[in-house]
């Protein structure tokens, strides 16, 4: 049964919380990847991607192709508000931010990744089906084309949200230990709502700090468009165990604007 408002099942240490939290819950599509080869217009990560004959392939600032990070076909799921029931998203990124040199990583204008959605989808004998003009790469944060299943969740805002202080008031070290094994409030909410899974819609995992708390710009982007976080067993892998963070504006969201977007990328 999905969780809700009522009966949102909270750590029994942050039950003195539950007034708090209630108002923050949001509702993501967790991701799960696995390993398969997967058709042109289904969900994916990596891979080649559904592409119009009519269409030409994006390139980064210099010339180059890129390579598909992740492709989402909304008819496969059920997505939390607002985001569309059909059509589909790409992620595109360039070479050139697969070995990042600096632990963030931030960028507005899709120079060196690329973002596209099609409400509707051409039939086969209309999409290019040859991409051998594409070489290989061995250094993409993805090691292999992987299908996507994904799940509802409702969670409560993350322990590195910018707004999580709207919700309790304070930031989480002033409330000291609330547990019998001597945790802090911090401690179990780090371990609790980290928020740092594969995901759409939801809350964002930042290793740092969420660079868009004090900027009403960097505000504007209030939609985690897409979350990809490094994970071993999924054989992904962004710089030195990093995470990729896609941020759209809901209403251009719910208007199926793609054309601004915020990437935040940081490793350790």
């Amino acid at each position: 049964m999905l969780e809700t408002k009522e009966n949102f099942d909270l750590p029994q240490q942050l039950e003195g919380f539950r007034d708090k939290l209630i108002p923050s819950l949001q509702t993501s599509s967790i991701i799960v990847p696995y390993r398969s080869i997967i058709s042109l217009t289904q969900s994916k990560f990596a891979g080649y991607p559904y592409l119009p004959k009519i269409q030409s392939h994006p390139k980064d600032s210099e010339g180059n192709y890129m390579y598909l990070l992740a492709q989402i076909n909304f008819s496969e799921a059920t997505f939390p508000e607002p985001f569309p029931t059909q059509g589909l998203l790409q992620i595109f990124i360039s070479k050139s931010l697969c070995n990042p040199k600096q632990q963030v990583l931030e960028l507005l204008w899709q120079h060196n990744y690329k973002v596209r959605y099609y409400p509707t989808l051409l039939p086969e004998n209309e999409i290019t089906q040859d991409f051998s003009y594409l070489n290989p790469f061995n250094n993409f944060p993805i090691e292999n084309e992987m299908g996507l299943k994904f799940t509802t969740h409702v969670e409560p805002v993350s322990a590195t949200d910018y707004r999580l202080e709207k919700y309790f008031k304070k930031p989480l070290s002033h409330y000291g230990v609330i547990s019998d094994d001597e945790l802090t409030l911090e401690e179990i909410y780090f371990k609790s709502y980290l928020g740092a899974e594969h995901k759409i819609g939801g809350y964002p995992y930042f290793i740092e700090s969420d660079t868009r708390k004090n900027s009403k710009f960097l505000e504007s982007f209030d939609t985690l468009l897409l979350q990809i976080v490094s994970n071993d067993d999924h054989n992904i892998n962004y710089g030195d165990t990093g995470v990729l963070k896609f941020f759209i504006n809901s209403n251009e969201l719910m208007n199926l604007d793609f054309s601004k977007v915020y990437l935040h990328a940081e490793q350790y």
